[in-house]
């Protein structure tokens, strides 16, 4: 009995050491193999240059992997160790991103980020174009050089933007073997902050001088050649020899000319009925007479919905002055308050009998939600104004609101066949486009996005949200994209000058027209046309880039509901490195500190085995339940 407890002890402690070593590797086994139950999945794996937060600061080189699998449009972060939010920001974006710069449908696809770092890392948006790359590259099963590093944020639209710390992350990048390292365009040259000691009798003056670095010539110093990029296509054809084809079809706007007449003939009749009932008051009529001559002025040229748009604000200014000749007291405000609550209110019925639209009819339907929830807001505003000029000036938004939401149902009798949309479906449709304009309206704000466009995403946000409430799903999703494209336009406008800015113009200009080409292949498109006429004819160049990103959005939109999406094609080029680059003349570049002094020491972060078996922990398994099994006879006998 004595000799087999000892025996029996002897064979516990065997067995407990070789469970020990087989749950050692447990860990990496079930990651690993929760990876293999992923089902068409595809993987890329990339590294990422950052920069530690440490003092002074030092570059470092992360891990980057993406799996990309079937699924609903959701983007999973993984972070060792912990980053800061606008990691997170970042991979979404980029998932974001990929999609619509290879035609995909996000909402196919399911996206799961793993970063892995050896040290806590600066937050920070730099590896944005990193992770859209690596995306592209899962998505199209690429293979991805590891001698190309790449610095820069990931713009919405495609664009790789400006970022700091780069001479921090050239050093670390030409440590781990880069031969090529891609920076934003225009970034060539930076600033950088020494720091400069001078003795004068026993004391020692601190000072820092700045001057300029050019990280051309710095990188021939390390080995590693710097090169400019300013799409994602450019960084992509550097990474994998392989560029984006992208459909040249565009749209010729004359055709929706019967259409888009129909909006501005039937606002320029209420206007000019509107104007005869308020010139018989003898009110003042020069800023009306204003926007009705620019209004006659873009018809005569054919731009008729922004025509709409001049009738439109003539009109606001002619029942405000209507208002302020007819209303007289509290009482006749209040009557007001309760016709204009009347007329809203048979509108939502209006708009909430339809409950299967097609995708024609959703963005007229979409288009008079948005309208009519605008219209309640104002009548809220009026409401509640201590000031009774500002009650009349928000009750006569209120009331031309519900107007232009009936000028658009009007073209309904227009649509003489459509494609059926499921409610669900465009439900799910507007809850996801309202989760992405939340995050990206944080992301925004956190790395210092354009504060007034993130004000107005915001508002955008909260108008979806109501809809969604209501059930106005086809406004819902409108307004949720307006906000997407309102806090994107924020986040591509950090740091951006006046050339960078008519580039962008260009672009946006030519994908909208693109979008339109292709959707209008299976619907007709009325709603983007009539942004994308309006960006065309407006001279803020910031309103133009909104205009006609939102008709961009808008018709992908109408693309991914008719499951009509056209893929971009990828092509393999034979990539000759371009000669030497010639600093951006006009880029302000951001202020680093002293690179003279950093001498960062880099551990390599180890590979992860693409492949461990299962037999360790099958063994493991065996060996606990024998163990248990000798334990219990032992205590028998």
């Amino acid at each position: 009995m004595q000799l087999f407890n000892k025996r029996g002890i002897l064979i516990c402690m065997l067995i407990f050491s070789l469970i020990t070593s087989s749950i050692a590797i447990l860990p990496n086994q079930i990651l690993l193999q929760s990876k293999a139950q992923f089902l068409n999945a595809n993987e890329a794996r990339i590294k990422a240059v950052a920069v530690k937060s440490t003092e002074p600061p030092e570059g470092a080189v992360i891990n980057i992997s993406v799996i990309v699998t079937p699924g609903d449009g959701r983007v999973f972060v993984s972070t060792i160790p912990y980053t800061q939010i606008d990691m997170q920001g970042s991979a979404q974006l980029a998932a974001l991103t990929a999609c619509d710069v290879l035609g995909l449908d996000f909402m196919k696809y399911d996206f799961f980020f793993t970063i892995e770092a050896d040290s806590p890392i600066v937050g920070g948006p730099s590896a944005g174009g990193v992770m859209t790359v690596a995306t592209i590259s899962a998505l199209k099963n690429l293979s991805i050089r590891e001698d190309v590093y790449m610095t820069g944020m990931i713009y919405p639209d495609g664009f790789v933007g400006p970022v700091g710390g780069i001479p921090y992350k050239l050093k670390a990048a030409a440590e781990y073997g880069a031969k090529i390292f891609l920076i934003p365009k225009g970034q060539r040259v930076v600033t950088v902050e020494e720091t400069v000691e001078e003795k004068k009798g026993p004391f020692i003056f601190i000072s820092k001088k700045s001057k300029p670095v050019d990280l051309y010539e710095y990188g021939k110093e390390l080995g590693v050649k710097v090169i400019e990029v300013e799409k994602i296509e450019d960084a992509l054809l550097y990474y994998t020899n392989y560029t984006i084809v992208k459909s040249q079809q565009k749209t010729n706007l004359s055709k929706y000319s019967n259409l888009l007449i129909q909006l501005a003939e039937r606002m320029k009749r209420d206007t000019s009925d509107l104007y005869s009932t308020v010139k018989a008051t003898g009110a003042k009529l020069e800023k009306a007479d204003e926007f009705i001559s620019k209004g006659d002025e873009s018809y005569k040229r054919g731009y008729y919905y922004t025509a709409t748009s001049q009738y439109f604000t003539a009109k606001i200014e002619l029942r405000y002055l209507y208002y302020t000749h007819t209303i007289k007291d509290d009482d006749d405000l209040e009557a007001e308050f309760g016709r204009i609550a009347n007329e809203i209110n048979s509108t939502k019925e209006f708009l909430s009998s339809y409950k299967d639209l097609g995708i024609e009819s959703l963005q007229l339907f979409g288009a008079a939600q948005e309208r009519i929830t605008l219209a309640e807001n104002y009548l809220y505003r009026a409401r509640t104004s201590d000031d009774f000029e500002e009650s009349l000036r928000y009750l006569a938004f209120s009331k031309e609101r519900i107007e232009s939401a009936r000028v658009w149902l009007s073209l309904l009798e227009t649509i003489k066949e459509d494609i059926p949309i499921k409610s669900e479906d465009l439900q799910r449709r507007a809850q996801f486009y309202l989760s992405q304009a939340e995050s990206m309206v944080v992301y925004a704000s956190q790395i210092g996005g354009y504060p007034g466009l993130i004000d107005d995403a915001q508002n955008s946000i909260d108008i979806s949200r109501r809809q969604l409430e209501e059930g106005f799903y086809a406004g819902s999703a409108i307004s949720a994209i307006d906000g997407i494209t309102k806090a994107s336009l924020s986040i591509e406008l950090i740091n951006v000058d006046e050339n960078s800015i008519k580039s962008k113009v260009i672009s946006a200009n030519n994908s909208a027209r693109i979008a339109i080409g292709e959707v209008e292949k299976v619907v007709t498109p009325v709603l983007p046309v009539a942004y994308l006429e309006y960006a065309d004819t407006a001279e803020n160049p910031v309103l133009k880039l909104s205009y006609y990103k939102l008709s961009e959005r808008l018709a992908k939109l109408m693309l991914s509901l008719s499951r009509a999406f056209p893929e971009s094609r990828i092509v393999k080029v034979e990539l000759n490195y371009p000669h030497e680059i010639t600093p951006t003349p006009k880029s302000t570049p951001p202020t680093m500190p002293d690179i003279s002094k950093i001498k960062p020491e880099v551990p390599k972060l180890p590979e992860i085995e693409k492949y461990i078996p299962a037999f360790e922990a099958y063994l493991a398994i065996v060996l606990i339940i024998s163990t248990a099994y000798l334990l219990r006879n032992v205590r028998r006998k």
